[in-house]
């Protein structure tokens, strides 16, 4: 159960980008495609050393169409970005170890300079990977990097593009591939592969009469809007993303009150209070018999939230940063004998991100009900992935 939660958290993630479009009415438009493909070369660091590993090899095609071309669109207000759709095969250094990677990913691409012979360009992506060859403690325990075969990929890079002709371009540059499973299954060490990379562009020009949504424009919502969110979620309790594996998985539920404003046509910004209860901490604190009383209470976890929504007509894409003022057992014990540097962040930082979806009124309306999907954190661990439905009025 807890890997097809996983997928479908991934799954709503991939496709959240491809499907932020106005679609009111349709006109004939200008089609602008971009094709890119590059090849990057890596190294995986994994917490066990494996024998005969090599460098990582990764092929990465990208379909990208230029946004913007209509000034009402909302993607005008993002700076108009190309998106699209990115494929990624990948060789992880050792076939019988770590396995070969598969991912989709929706694509942002921003240029400076675009159209002079020497331009820059900086690509966000995001979305689902399969490993092929994950963490099993009898078949394969030397992998440590992931637990199971679903997980999220994110793609970040930047290239210095050379102009070679008017529709074809080379590009060299650096990125960071990362990959994770969440919590869902442990190990998660994750994938942190810094990579270089070489690649093509060719934009084959204009398709002149090819159909395009035509965009409109959505009004602002400048009111303090009242919004309760509910949330599930499950995960793997381990005293560190390395152990103890295989353990049982959890429930979690949380329950958020917050007010949001939006600050502007794609801006919203909120402010909030969130309870979560852990099922698994209630089972810990009861089978080691480590509280007397008010031991579902010390099971859960409160925080003050921040965050912010970019609005993207039926999507949204939700950052948000907390301050922990409850949460006694996950400093007491877990963290007692932790001296790392950033202990302080995990005893009292929480963040989330992820993506919100509206399926009847848009996301720029004062009353929506939307549905979500997050990756919860302490600092920067992962601690699990939740769905959630939240109702705006």
């Amino acid at each position: 159960m807890k890997k097809i939660f996983t997928l479908l958290f991934f799954s709503v993630l991939s496709f959240s980008v491809l499907f932020s479009q106005e679609t009111d009415s349709i006109t004939a438009s200008y089609y602008k495609p971009t094709i890119q493909l590059d090849y990057l070369y890596g190294k995986i660091d994994n917490p066990i050393e494996i024998p005969q590993q090599t460098n990582s090899h990764y092929g990465k095609l990208s379909f990208l169409n230029k946004t913007g071309v209509q000034k009402q669109s909302f993607f005008s207000q993002y700076g108009s970005p190309e998106v699209g759709v990115s494929v990624i095969i990948g060789y992880l250094g050792n076939k019988e170890v770590l396995g070969s990677l598969f991912a989709f990913l929706p694509q942002w691409t921003y240029h400076v300079y675009a159209k002079k012979p020497v331009s820059f360009d900086v690509n966000i992506a995001s979305g689902f990977a399969y490993i092929s060859k994950p963490y099993h403690k009898i078949s394969n325990p030397l992998n440590h990097t992931l637990g199971g075969h679903a997980a999220s990929i994110t793609d970040v890079s930047s290239n210095v593009v050379f102009m070679l002709h008017q529709a074809m371009f080379l590009r060299a540059g650096v990125g960071m591939l990362l990959v994770t499973n969440g919590q869902s299954a442990l190990p998660n060490h994750g994938i942190h592969d810094f990579t270089v990379r070489l690649g093509m562009i060719y934009k084959p020009g204009d398709l002149v009469g090819v159909k395009m949504p035509k965009r409109t424009v959505f009004a602002n919502d400048s009111v303090w809007r009242k919004n309760i969110r509910l949330s599930y979620a499950r995960h793997e309790l381990g005293y560190t993303k390395q152990y103890p594996v295989d353990g049982p998985s959890y429930s979690i539920f949380s329950a958020a009150a917050y007010l949001s404003k939006q600050l502007s046509r794609i801006n919203e910004v909120k402010f909030g209070i969130d309870y979560t209860y852990y099922n698994s901490y209630n089972t810990l604190i009861r089978f080691d018999k480590m509280y007397s009383h008010f031991k579902f209470f010390r099971a859960s976890v409160i925080s003050l939230q921040a965050g912010h929504e970019f609005l993207m007509h039926h999507f949204g894409l939700v950052t948000e940063l907390g301050v922990k003022i409850h949460d006694p057992l996950y400093r007491n014990f877990f963290l007692q004998n932790d001296t790392s540097r950033g202990v302080w962040f995990k005893r009292f930082v929480t963040s989330r991100i992820g993506v919100e979806f509206y399926p009847y009124n848009s996301a720029f309306s004062g009353n929506k009900l939307s549905v979500g999907a997050y990756l919860k954190t302490n600092a920067l661990q992962p601690d699990f992935i939740e769905y959630n439905m939240t109702y705006t009025f």
